[in-house]
């Protein structure tokens, strides 16, 4: 608990730490809301006889980032919740990663690229 004082720099302490990564991914999801809102705006701006046409097809790529957003969000959310350990390990993930021999860390690092690309082509799969 900190305790305000006559000290000035009580005010400068809060930006010498760092946001977690939920506080991370949360801001990143408000800035992307209001960049999805604020592009409509400007759009409309722009041309105010825009069809729902033209503002749905330009806005489709900052719904998706929304979308993904989002989505990786609340699986952090609730592996943090359903398995609390997952907290403390992502803490000390770079110490344990660096303790790898350089082979356990390319199968690591191809692993979870070939598992995301497999994610994405499965996404394409059931998209269209």
């Amino acid at each position: 608990m900190q305790t305000l004082t006559n000290n000035p720099s009580w005010l400068a302490q809060g930006w010498q730490n760092e946001l977690s990564l939920k506080e991370k991914l949360f801001f990143g999801f408000l800035f992307l809301i209001i960049g999805w809102v604020g592009l409509s705006v400007i759009l409309q701006l722009m041309d105010p006889a825009i069809g729902v046409l033209d503002f749905g097809t330009l806005t489709v790529a900052v719904f998706g980032l929304l979308v993904g957003w989002l989505a990786i969000y609340i699986s952090i959310w609730l592996q943090e919740l359903l398995w609390h350990p997952l907290k403390s390990f992502r803490k000390q993930f770079g110490h344990h990663f660096n303790q790898l021999s350089s082979w356990q860390q390319c199968i690591i690092y191809f692993s979870v690229f070939f598992l995301l690309l497999y994610a994405v082509l499965k996404a394409m799969v059931v998209v269209f």
